[in-house]
Formats: C-alpha cells, sequence, structure tokens
C-alpha cells in the first residue's frame, strides 16, 4: 500500500509499502499465465510493465515478460529504471520512458539541456529499445519514435498540480492508448503528455477524466526536433 499526504502548505509525503518476495513457483506461473492469456484470449494486447520489482525478484525477470510478450505478437511498454531496465532494455521492448534522473543514472552522466535529453533517448535506442522518451516533470518531454525516425517534444501548459504523484504513469498510459489505436508521432505525444498533465489536476493520483485530456490536448506545445 503506497500512501500520500497532502498538506495545506502543498508540501507532499509519500509513504511506500516494500511489495511482498515472490517465489520462483510465482514468477514461473506469472510469466506462464501472461503468456497463455496474450495468446489465447488477449490477441494483440499492449503490454505495460511499470515500477520497481519486488524484492527477491533479479533484474532479468522484466525481460522474461519481454520476450513471452513479444512471442504472442504484442508491444510492450516498459517504465522501471536501474538494474531492471539495464537487464531488460536489450530485450528490446516497443517503448521505454524513464524520467530525466533515472537516464542519468542509467548513462552516468547529467543530461542539461534539450540536445543532451535527445542524444540520451537516441542511446536508449542504440542500446535495444525501439522508441524512447525521457520524461522532465513540468518541462516536458522529449520522445524519439524510433532509429531513423522523427524525434518529438511536448511541454504541458504551466498548471498548478494538486500532485505530480502518478503524472509519469499516467504519461505511459497515454502511449500505450495510443499504441493501441495505432496513433504516431504529434497524435501520440500530445495524448501522452495531456494524460500526464490531467493525472497532476486530478483529486486521486492517475484518477483522470478522458473530458480533462481532451481539454488540455489542445494547449500541449508539440514540436519536431532534431532535424
Amino acid at each position: 500500500m503506497n500512501l500520500e499526504l497532502l498538506e495545506n502548505s502543498g508540501r507532499i509525503t509519500e509513504v511506500l509499502e516494500p511489495g511482498e518476495p515472490l517465489d520462483r513457483t510465482e514468477m514461473r506461473d506469472m510469466v506462464q499465465t501472461l503468456a497463455m492469456n496474450l495468446q489465447q484470449r488477449w490477441h494483440g494486447a499492449v503490454v505495460v510493465i511499470s515500477g520497481s520489482l519486488p524484492f527477491g525478484v533479479p533484474p532479468k525477470f522484466y525481460a522474461l515478460l519481454i520476450a513471452a510478450s513479444q512471442r504472442a505478437g504484442s508491444q510492450v511498454l516498459l517504465d522501471t529504471s536501474g538494474d531492471a531496465l539495464r537487464a531488460s532494455i536489450a530485450s528490446g521492448p516497443t517503448f521505454v520512458k524513464p524520467n530525466r534522473q533515472e537516464a542519468e543514472e542509467f548513462l552516468g552522466r547529467r543530461l542539461r539541456g534539450r540536445a543532451a535529453i535527445l542524444k540520451a533517448a537516441r542511446e536508449f535506442v542504440d542500446r535495444g529499445a525501439k522508441s524512447a522518451a525521457v520524461s522532465l516533470g513540468s518541462e516536458g518531454l522529449v520522445w524519439i519514435e524510433g532509429e531513423n525516425a522523427p524525434a518529438w517534444f511536448g511541454r504541458p501548459p504551466h498548471l498548478k498540480p494538486i500532485s505530480t504523484v502518478g503524472s509519469g504513469d499516467a504519461t505511459v498510459a497515454g502511449f500505450a492508448v495510443a499504441a493501441a489505436k495505432r496513433m504516431s508521432g504529434e497524435a501520440a505525444i500530445r495524448l501522452a503528455v495531456a494524460c500526464g498533465a490531467a493525472s497532476c489536476l486530478a483529486e486521486f493520483p492517475a484518477a483522470i477524466s478522458s473530458g480533462s485530456v481532451k481539454a488540455l490536448m489542445q494547449r500541449i506545445d508539440v514540436r519536431r526536433i532534431g532535424e
């Protein structure tokens, strides 16, 4: 259970409990269950793998989920960091989305300026991801659609957020919806950034409405970059 305490001053305190550890049988059953359902029931489903791994689960576990999803013909969106990202990116997820801090930790250097962020996104593609975005909080997001593909920058309008918790997850959800609807380019990044922005204004983390997203989509600044 994760708790978020919002004070009248605007200060936010998070209390994040660790997940229960998984044993080898549970890990094996999870991979098999995912593979079976993707092949038999969820044809063409977009798979989102998000967050940190439970205690005791090896970093390569996400790579197993990616491989099972790819064998079933599914697109895989990966949003993780640290050792889990290092062990998974070579498996070729369809998309990865580290934030700036996670990208800096992964690449071992500071990232300052849009050119540096774009270069970092390209490095994630060079290392195996088919597409990569680096999120920058209120400053927006840089997204490269793929190798030899266009790169985009999307920035939300200035907002007074209730809480930014869950905005990264909402952004990934926007990219997942875009993938399921076969959206690309400007339309995809506009939707994703609008979902992240709508989450900042929601009463509860990521509890956003379609109306809020649609209203914000018209206010997202989207530009093609790197040409």
